[in-house]
């Protein structure tokens, strides 16, 4: 985080007339929420890094992406053709590099020397879902979006960029990317950022559960794909800031890479059993979440002072687990995908069913740590991770190779969006709604 506030202040002390970096919030602990703009086009691009602590590749991508946007948008692949060029180069882009740097302090110790899953879980944090700034409160709570939404709300209704990308990493799996606009090309920019990376797209990943898929890798959030929400992303209409500028004709892209690869991952032949894979991935999930719950009620009544933020952290994830394994049993909506349809689609169903209550016994065991709770957290950390090794085999993918995808699809994707505004003289949205 403060490497790339200090990539951003060399930035624009060395192109002055490019580059403009200016403080446009302030979070909850008083760190300062920095926006770094290059260019000074009809059009604007926003990238958002940051949202998730545990997800660090979107801070080199943001670095890579403002160097290439002071050359003009040339990259360092097989690069667009000159008429492309002149579409970037007409774009201002606009990077908030850190949207929760509170929750980046966390992770710090891993973040800055990435490795082993064991070192991972060791700095594990991700924030309740009600301290996680992309998201808004729930309808009918009487309560006031955090600073860093707030912050991140102003500049989406100063800039209303053309596209909104969000940066985020997935531990284990493959890349996938969600679409709030169906964009033909996408899945293609998609398999081209990855290809020669050795990074599998995704099949069904669990985060896009029930979700229409637009290729390989590619999948669409309902409410701005025109679709009827359903059971499991209905409050995202009104709460995800994802969907905030769709007022405005905005394509939010949600962009995730993994840190490990598993490449059974990208498997999209039918599933055998997908019934028994859903049936054993539901009581495993609760299970593993029933014993959380225990240790979670041991450690509140042993810790006796305010729990703080892991604990407050581990018992949201707890309680997500069943919440989980609800939406895994529930019937899809008319139209959408079921659950673990595809082998790729059953893997990531059988992982995330270790995943979360793993994350939850991480943050828990840092909780605990120097407690007479904690060796019993730390047991339960130690034998989860190594089943969770063990039965999927994850492979390291370098950082390099984390960004490389994350920044080739990011400029892959604005210029199909930049493109087909300056064919149809606005936002692809804007040109449906129009027809």
């Amino acid at each position: 985080m403060d490497d790339l506030t200090r990539t951003a202040r060399d930035l624009a002390r060395r192109h002055p007339s490019r580059c403009r970096l200016r403080q446009v919030g302030e979070s909850r602990a008083g760190e300062p929420l920095w926006l770094l703009s290059v260019g000074h086009g009809s059009r604007n691009v926003l990238v958002v890094s940051g949202a998730h602590p545990n997800e660090p590749a979107g801070g080199a991508a943001v670095a890579d992406l403002a160097y290439r946007a002071v050359r003009g948008g040339r990259t360092g692949r097989a690069g667009p053709g000159v008429r492309d060029r002149r579409q970037e180069r007409d774009a201002a882009w606009h990077f908030l590099l850190c949207l929760d740097p509170d929750g980046a302090r966390h992770t710090e110790p891993w973040t800055r020397h990435p490795g082993t899953l064991e070192r991972q879980l060791r700095h594990f944090y991700r924030p309740a879902a009600d301290q996680q700034p992309e998201w808004l409160p729930p309808p009918g709570r009487r309560a006031a979006p955090l600073p860093e939404t707030r912050a991140l709300l102003t500049v989406l209704d100063e800039l209303r960029p053309a596209v909104q990308f969000s940066l985020h990493a997935n531990d284990v799996g493959g890349a996938w990317a969600q679409l709030t606009h169906d964009l033909p090309g996408a899945p293609a920019a998609l398999a081209d950022a990855a290809a020669g990376l050795a990074v599998p797209l995704a099949a069904a990943p669990v985060d896009t559960l029930h979700m229409p898929g637009a290729g390989p890798g590619v999948f669409l959030m309902a409410a701005g794909a025109g679709l009827d929400a359903n059971v499991v992303h209905r409050d995202w209409l009104s709460r995800s800031t994802w969907f905030h500028p769709l007022r405005y004709g905005t394509v939010t892209a949600v962009v995730e890479t993994p840190v490990w690869a598993v490449e059974a991952i990208a498997d999209l032949r039918p599933a055998e059993a997908p019934a028994l894979v859903v049936g054993q991935a539901v009581g495993q999930l609760r299970a593993q979440a029933d014993r959380l719950a225990g240790l979670l009620d041991e450690a509140r009544t042993g810790l006796g002072a305010a729990p703080g933020p892991l604990l407050d952290a581990a018992a949201w994830l707890t309680e997500a687990c069943f919440t989980n394994a609800a939406q895994w049993s529930a019937p899809p909506s008319p139209g959408s995908p079921p659950p673990a349809a595809t082998a790729g689609g059953a893997l990531a169903l059988r992982m995330a069913a270790q995943r979360l209550p793993l994350r939850a016994a991480a943050m828990l065991a840092r909780a605990t740590d120097g407690h007479p709770l904690g060796p019993a957290a730390e047991t339960l950390l130690t034998r989860w991770r190594r089943s969770y090794a063990a039965d999927f085999g994850p492979r390291w993918i370098p950082v390099r190779d984390q960004t490389t995808l994350q920044t080739e699809f990011i400029s892959r994707l604005a210029r199909l969006v930049l493109n087909a505004g300056r064919r149809t003289g606005g936002s692809p949205a804007a040109h449906r709604r129009d027809r």
